[in-house]
């Protein structure tokens, strides 16, 4: 494990650089265009936050980009701000956790490129979070995890798409829990 360039606040952009992969397959659907894409991103940025579910439940949000994370992009990350940096495509994974049992109940995985936005909680079932995301490790100051997997959506009349994932990362994880 590299040592942490960060000092209190500020960080090296090095210590953000992380490369992950996302491949969306849309094979039918009246709303998303028809065809594969894919997102190659270069930087990952990790937030502990209870933004979600009126802060009922605490979760790591980590928001992967195509683009290195500087020190302006950063700043504006610790405000909820990726407009800028996220223009060129983005996928955001979001970890709900069980504290007692330091555990992931439920994985979220959101992947956008210009003119195509899917959102799908990719594991839930105790099967689903062994398989995909076991291999998570947080020392509460970083986030390791080491994820490839893909998640095919249920057989409807209206959609057919795959979205899969291949992920390795070792990160600062920034605190965002509102009291």
């Amino acid at each position: 494990m590299g040592l942490m360039r960060c000092v209190g606040n500020v960080c090296d952009e090095t210590e953000f650089q992380t490369k992950a992969l996302f491949n969306l397959a849309v094979q039918k659907s009246n709303v998303l265009k028809l065809g594969k894409s894919r997102l190659e991103t270069k930087s990952a940025f990790v937030t502990y936050t209870n933004e979600f579910f009126e802060g009922a439940t605490n979760a790591f949000k980590i928001q992967f980009f195509t683009q290195p994370i500087r020190e302006e992009a950063r700043a504006k990350l610790l405000r909820g701000d990726n407009h800028e940096i996220s223009r060129g495509g983005y996928a955001a994974l979001v970890l709900f956790l069980d504290e007692e049992r330091n555990q992931i109940w439920q994985a979220n995985l959101t992947y956008v490129v210009p003119g195509t936005t899917v959102a799908r909680t990719v594991a839930s079932s105790p099967e689903e979070l062994t398989k995909y995301f076991s291999d998570f490790h947080f020392d509460h100051n970083r986030l390791q995890l080491k994820s490839q997997g893909s998640y095919t959506a249920p057989d409807l009349k209206e959609e057919t798409l795959t979205l899969s994932w291949d992920m390795d990362l070792d990160l600062p994880v920034f605190d965002r829990i509102k009291k």
